[in-house]
C-alpha cells in the first residue's frame, strides 16, 4: 500500500495536527492554526502545556483561528504575555478552563480584560439566573507562580466569575506561590467566613 503524500497543513489529519502543535514552537502554531481554523474552526481543548517556544504570536493567531475553545493549557509558556490572555478575552469568549502556571509575564492587565470581556459579553438581566451564570465564564483558573499579579486584580477576577472558588474543597482559582494574593477570596469563602465570625449575643 502506497503512503499517503501530506503537501498541505489542511491535508494533515486533526489528531496528528494537534500533536505537532504541542510539541513545536511560536511559528508552527501559527500555521497549524490556520489549518485547524480551516479544518476544525469549533476546537475546544488544546494543551500547549511547557511548550516554552510557544509565545504571543502562536496564542494570538490559535485565539483568532479557534474561537470555540473552552480548555486551553498554557502552563509553562514562558515566553507568553498578557498579549495572549487579551486575544483569548476576545475572541474565545466560551473559555472554561485557563492553565498559566508559571506564567510569570502575565499582569494585572490580563487580568482586566478577562473582566472586561466578561461584562461586555454577560447575558441580559432577565436571563440571567443564577444557574446560568455559573454555567458561563471561566470556571478553572491556574495563576499559581504568576507573581507579577496583584489582589485588586484577580479579586475583580473572582467576583466577575461566580465559579471561580478559593474555598477549601472547591479550589477552582489556582494560586499556589502567590503570597501576595492569600487575601482574595471567593463570594462563598468571604460568606463562609462571617457566618464562623458572627457570633449571637445571649439574651437578657
Amino acid at each position: 500500500m502506497e503512503g499517503v503524500v501530506v503537501t498541505e497543513w489542511k491535508d494533515i489529519p486533526m489528531e496528528l495536527l494537534l500533536r505537532i502543535v504541542s510539541l513545536v514552537d511560536d511559528r508552527t502554531v501559527i500555521v497549524a492554526s490556520g489549518a485547524i481554523g480551516q479544518n476544525c474552526s469549533q476546537l475546544q481543548s488544546l494543551n500547549l502545556g511547557w511548550c516554552e517556544n510557544v509565545g504571543d504570536l502562536g496564542v494570538v493567531s490559535l485565539a483568532y483561528g479557534c474561537p470555540d475553545l473552552r480548555t486551553l493549557d498554557l502552563c509553562g509558556c514562558v515566553c507568553i504575555t498578557d498579549d495572549s490572555v487579551i486575544a483569548l478575552a476576545y475572541r474565545c469568549l466560551h473559555l472554561r478552563s485557563l492553565g498559566l502556571y508559571y506564567c510569570r509575564n502575565i499582569t494585572d492587565r490580563a487580568m482586566y480584560s478577562l473582566v472586561h470581556s466578561r461584562v461586555k459579553n454577560k447575558p441580559p438581566m432577565w436571563q440571567s439566573m443564577k444557574g446560568r451564570c455559573d454555567e458561563e465564564g471561566l470556571r478553572s483558573l491556574n495563576i499559581s507562580q504568576c507573581t507579577a499579579l496583584t489582589p485588586p486584580a484577580v479579586q475583580a477576577l473572582c467576583d466577575s466569575f461566580p465559579a471561580l472558588h478559593t474555598c477549601s474543597g472547591r479550589h477552582s482559582l489556582v494560586m499556589s506561590g502567590c503570597l501576595n494574593l492569600t487575601s482574595v477570596h471567593c463570594a462563598c469563602a468571604v460568606q463562609a467566613h462571617r457566618t464562623m465570625s458572627y457570633v449571637p449575643h445571649p439574651a437578657h
